[in-house]
């Protein structure tokens, strides 16, 4: 990388992180690009040599931390064996689940912006590139089993425990992570059975 490309990469890596701090304390709403720029310390056209608005910002900051939220959950059910397709899909969710109780913030962020279209199209570089689908649709091909239309019941699954572990570890209602956990786990099964053909 050339000293011109490595200079743009940390103009718009201090671009995002000023963006991501802003997001989280005063909201996307509540924050313009003005105070970006100067949280950074750039001028505002800056901005837009990068990004289209606020909301481009917004959906990389969404991209890059469900990115690597999953990359890490990935690579930690890769590690180890299972013996079902719900062992592996409960082991994703799982860490994901720990991996947000440990760092709130981002799940406040996270949840209450990702949409499904960003969700689906979200890409890991460090697993080929691949989207989080590709590696959703490959679990389903290697369990050997049919299911009707398994981006719904893929959608399902995303959502339950995207909308489950808010409150749950936000304001510890209605109950503990650890409480909750069993009873999520046993609905993403039935969920999956749900949707398998027989």
């Amino acid at each position: 990388m050339g000293k011109i490309e490595e200079k743009k990469k940390i103009k718009q890596e201090a671009l995002l992180y000023s963006a991501f701090e802003l997001f989280t304390e005063k909201g996307i709403h509540n924050t313009s690009i003005s105070d970006i720029v100067k949280r950074a310390k750039m001028a505002k056209g800056t901005f837009y040599l990068y990004f289209k608005d606020k909301y481009d910002i917004r959906d990389r900051l969404i991209t890059r931390q469900a990115s690597s939220l999953f990359e890490k959950a990935s690579v930690a059910v890769e590690k180890q064996e299972w013996n079902s397709l719900e062992e592996r899909i409960v082991a994703l969710a799982d860490n994901i689940v720990d991996q947000l109780h440990d760092n709130p913030v981002i799940l406040k962020f996270i949840s209450k912006n990702l949409s499904w279209a960003v969700f689906s199209n979200i890409r890991i570089a460090e697993l080929d590139n691949r989207n989080c689908m590709d590696i959703f649709e490959e679990l389903l091909v290697e369990s050997g089993r049919q299911f009707r239309n398994p981006d719904l019941m893929i959608f399902m699954i995303v959502e339950l425990v995207n909308a489950t572990c808010y409150n749950t570890i936000l304001k510890g209602e209605p109950a503990t992570v650890e409480e909750l956990k069993p009873e999520l786990n046993t609905a993403i099964c039935n969920i999956i059975g749900q949707f398998e053909i027989s």
